[in-house]
């Protein structure tokens, strides 16, 4: 319960955070000329984020799931819409707790059982959030995604799955299971116990695999590639250029090297 508990409360707060955000962009409107542009990009926004409920929406459902459900909805429980009101919400929360408890559901069953409560714009934001959370499940460092950017995502997405993210080895194990392969192979055998030295070591690794990528294999040196080593052609680390006969060039060039019919003349 605990857990419904919490998400209720997250979606009540939020609820009150975007009345806030409305009421300063009405007195923004009431100021400024309409932007037809704006508004256009209002409604594909709206329209991606419809689409993305459909998405939910439509996904199956287990037929025990569903069993659980009609017997859970037999008990006539009352709905939710209590908007911003987290009284009102304590209050739901606490007569549906009796049918959870007549049907001895489990967390995920309260969440799941509570959400077909839930109506108007409490159940609107409750799909939202339902979005967040799979895209928080199904995030991946990956292509040339850095760890800053990763980490950044990560903290954003957790605060719409505070169940995935409870504790800080959860926490811990799920931002490692989403780094890149090359970065995970070197951090998960230390088996480090909390967040932040996982998040520390990977920084590490990935400016080390930077390293990597510019290190010159000639001079040794940092911030070049060995194709682009001025110490090729020059120093002590410079390469003999091959040139008449196999030979090491003379100087100057192999203008200065005899022609046959020099050398001919000169054995004669």
């Amino acid at each position: 319960m605990d857990e419904l508990r919490e998400m209720i409360q997250i979606l009540v707060g939020a609820m009150h955070a975007q009345q806030q955000l409305l009421q300063q962009h009405f007195q923004h409107l009431q100021q400024q000329p309409v932007n037809q542009h704006s508004s256009e990009g209002e409604n594909h926004r709206q329209m991606e984020m419809e689409e993305n409920q459909k998405d939910v929406a439509n996904q199956e459902v287990p037929v025990a799931n569903i069993d659980l459900v009609k017997q859970f909805l037999k008990l006539k429980p009352p709905t939710f819409n209590g908007g911003m009101n987290p009284v009102k919400a304590n209050e739901w929360l606490t007569e549906i707790e009796k049918n959870f408890r007549l049907l001895r559901c489990d967390e995920v069953q309260k969440v799941e059982n509570g959400s077909y409560l839930l109506i108007g714009e409490v159940d609107r934001q409750w799909n939202l959030k339902e979005c967040q959370v799979a895209e928080f499940e199904r995030l991946k460092q990956i292509g040339e995604m850095t760890i800053a950017k990763y980490e950044a995502a990560f903290t954003n997405l957790a605060e719409c799955a505070p169940h995935l993210v409870a504790t800080d080895e959860m926490r811990a194990q799920l931002f490692e299971e989403g780094l890149r392969y090359e970065i995970k192979r070197v951090v998960r055998p230390m088996v480090l116990p909390t967040y932040a030295e996982i998040l520390d070591r990977a920084i590490i690794v990935e400016q080390d695999e930077e390293d990597r990528k510019s290190h010159c294999f000639n001079c040794k040196e940092v911030g070049h590639l060995k194709k682009d080593c001025l110490k090729l052609k020059t120093g002590a680390n410079a390469v003999p250029v091959m040139g008449y006969g196999g030979r090491n060039a003379m100087p100057g060039g192999n203008e200065n090297r005899p022609s046959n019919s020099e050398q001919e003349w000169q054995w004669e």
